[in-house]
Formats: structure tokens, sequence, C-alpha cells
């Protein structure tokens, strides 16, 4: 059965496609230097920390979820770094990560319901699962369709967004100069 992935033109329905993936890879960004904080203390000070990577309560260790953390920073800054410039590798290598990591997380989580005794506990962790899965999915996809923009596009387009909004494309052509339908000719 086929399936198409949506692809998104604007982010939350209000923000331009870029700037939307700009403030979900901040986000991120803080999100996950705060885990990676969070997750060494518990280390340093107690023992059996209860791990979460993304929603998923994994059976990791721990220092293997602050070692993907950490490596979420770095890969993050070259998301953030590749939006910014428009460099398109730099954007794949983040989306290739993610997209990698998720499916690995939930697949770990599949597993670790089957251990579960109680349906209490198992509804409860597929709440929290569920609403840190949702938002890692939403991220993935805006970044797909950031990606197949800028590969469609090319680097040196710029968005005009009232254009978009009222004739649904919004391409400038590099040279600076509108296409035809942006003004049409008064013919009276």
């Amino acid at each position: 059965m086929y399936c198409d992935l949506p692809e998104f033109g604007r982010c939350c329905f209000c923000m331009p496609l870029r700037k939307g993936v700009l403030v979900f890879g901040y986000i991120n960004l803080f999100f996950s230097a705060f885990l990676v904080g969070l997750h060494s203390y518990g280390v340093h000070y107690q023992k059996n920390v209860f791990s979460v990577y993304h929603g998923i309560t994994t059976g990791v260790p721990t220092e293997l979820s602050i070692a993907l953390y950490c490596l979420e920073i770095i890969l993050t800054s070259f998301l953030i770094y590749g939006a910014h410039k428009r460099i398109i590798s730099y954007m794949k290598w983040f989306y290739y990560f993610t997209v990698t990591t998720t499916v690995a997380a939930i697949l770990i989580q599949i597993l670790e319901f089957t251990s579960y005794r109680s349906f209490g506990f198992i509804i409860e962790v597929c709440l929290f699962s569920a609403s840190g899965l949702f938002i890692q999915i939403y991220l993935i996809l805006h970044v797909r369709s950031l990606i197949k923009k800028l590969e469609m596009d090319g680097p040196h387009l710029y968005d005009n967004p009232l254009h978009q909004i009222v004739t649904g494309e919004a391409k400038i052509e590099s040279n600076g100069i509108y296409n035809n339908t942006t003004v049409e000719p008064n013919t009276v």
C-alpha cells in the first residue's frame, strides 16, 4: 500500500517553514542539554535512575541515554547551522539520526511493554510515550519538508509570505524578479 508523507509549507500553520524548524531546533537543543544535566546529576547522586529518551521510557542504561543526548546536541547544532545557512547535507545528517533513534526507541518501548505486568502502568507509560513521540515525528516531518523544499528550489530563492498566501506559491527568481503572476496587467 502506497502512502505519502505530508509536506508542510508552514510550521504550526503560522510560521514560515525554515523559521519554524529553527525554533524547534533551538528548543530541542536546550531540552537535550537540560536532560544531559539532569541524567548526569541522577547518575552522580543516585543509582537505578529511570531513563527517558524523547518520551520513550527505555530500558537502556542511563549512561547510553546521556551519550545519545550528547550526540543529539551535536546533530541539532548541525540542523540549526544548516537551516541558517541553507546547507542541505547538515540537515540530512540530523534527519537520518533522528529517524534512526526514533525507530530504535519505538522498538525498545514495544519490547518493554511485554515485560510490564500492570495494565494501569502500561496506559500511563503509553500516554507519556505518545506525547514525546508525536513531537519528535512532527519535527522529523518538518525537517523533511524543509529539505525537500530546499532541494527543489535551490539555496538562492527567497520566500514572499504575502505572495504565498495569495497565489499559493512563493518563489522569487535568483535575479530578484517575481514571476509574472505577482502583478497582473491592467486589462481595461
